[in-house]
């Protein structure tokens, strides 16, 4: 178990509904040198930065990460840090 913090623009929120339950989101673009352009979506817990989370906010989530089959699984832990708005 292994937890690390991210932190950039947010791509887009997602919001997903499964049997009347609502997930969400935040997606972020990260690039590397092996892998190209590669989205990293992360689980957001909090309700309360669900209400206050934009498109384009700077931000610093603190997260959890897991391995299912081989995927890359990222859900929040903390509360997010607000670094920036770009306008």
């Amino acid at each position: 178990m292994t937890s690390i913090t991210i932190n950039g623009k947010v791509l887009t929120i997602l919001e997903k509904e499964y049997e009347d339950k609502k997930t969400v989101y935040a997606q972020f673009l990260m690039e590397s040198e092996s892998k190209g352009m590669e989205v990293l979506k992360v689980k957001v817990t909090n309700n309360e930065d669900i209400s206050k989370l934009q498109k384009d906010m700077i931000v610093s989530v603190p997260v959890l990460i897991s391995a299912i089959n081989g995927n890359m699984y990222y859900s929040q832990v903390e509360a997010i840090k607000y670094l920036k708005e770009m306008k």
